[in-house]
This record gives C-alpha cells, sequence and structure tokens, in this order.
C-alpha cells in the first residue's frame, strides 16, 4: 500500500513549484542538462538537485537524482547547486502521518557543503553540451 507522508508531501510540493518547465513564447529558451552525481566513487542511487540563480532574479531548476543520472531543462547562465539525499534515520523516531505511533526521521546525509553551504555550480551554454559530473564525498 502507498503511503505518504506529511514529509513527502512537502518534497513532492517542493519539487513542484522550483520544477523548470519547457520554454515558451514569453519565457527564455532553454538548454538540457544532464549529469550524475556520485558519493564516494558510486553513484548516488536517490536525491534532489537544486539549481538556484546566485543574483536571485531567476527562478529556480530541480531535478531528481535516480541511481547517479539527472536531466531537466533550463535557461542558460551560473547556477548554484545544491545537492540534497535523505534516508532513515537509525536511532531518530518522530510521531508517524496516523498518529498511532513512532516512524524513523528522515535525515539529510550529504555533508552541508553540497546542500544549505553548497560550494557547487555550473555554467549552462546556449547551443552547446551540459553534462555536468559531481563527485561528492561523505567525510
Amino acid at each position: 500500500m502507498l503511503r505518504f507522508t506529511s514529509h513527502s508531501l512537502a518534497v513532492i510540493l517542493f519539487a513542484s513549484a522550483f520544477t523548470g518547465c519547457n520554454s515558451s513564447p514569453e519565457g527564455p529558451p532553454l538548454e538540457t542538462v544532464t549529469g550524475t552525481v556520485k558519493l564516494d566513487g558510486s553513484p548516488l542511487p536517490d536525491a534532489s538537485i537544486l539549481f538556484k540563480d546566485p543574483s536571485g532574479e531567476n527562478k529556480s531548476y530541480f531535478a531528481s537524482v535516480k541511481e547517479g543520472d539527472f536531466s531537466t531543462e533550463m535557461q542558460p547562465g551560473n547556477w548554484k547547486v545544491q545537492i540534497t539525499a535523505r534516508r532513515q534515520s537509525k536511532d531518530k523516531m518522530v510521531d508517524n502521518a496516523e498518529g498511532t505511533g513512532k516512524e524513523p526521521a528522515m535525515e539529510q546525509y550529504l555533508p552541508a557543503a553540497y546542500n544549505e553551504k553548497s560550494t557547487l555550480d555550473i555554467n549552462v551554454s546556449s547551443g552547446e553540451e551540459n553534462h555536468f559530473s559531481f563527485d561528492l564525498n561523505s567525510k
């Protein structure tokens, strides 16, 4: 049985708010951006990437990472990259969505240098291949 927690719903709503769409006559042209994400040399199984305009003038774009690969469309330019990956905590419990018991809390397990204190960035170019590789270290 498929079960959505409030965390799952929040992630879905967050992703839909920041997902880049195909360009429209009123919007800027979009470029296909692909890439890989590895953690300690192995493909990251499940994660999210947020591409943010450092100036804050343009909208952000989102990509899902599945088995180390991602693909999205976004406008050309310089972008700050934030990569997040969550897993069930081994020792922290929270109330479940139904309020009938406890379940493992979800925790961010990538170092802050890749998300809230990210030092990662990319430059998306018009009319060129835009493939980026991120080799992350857990320590």
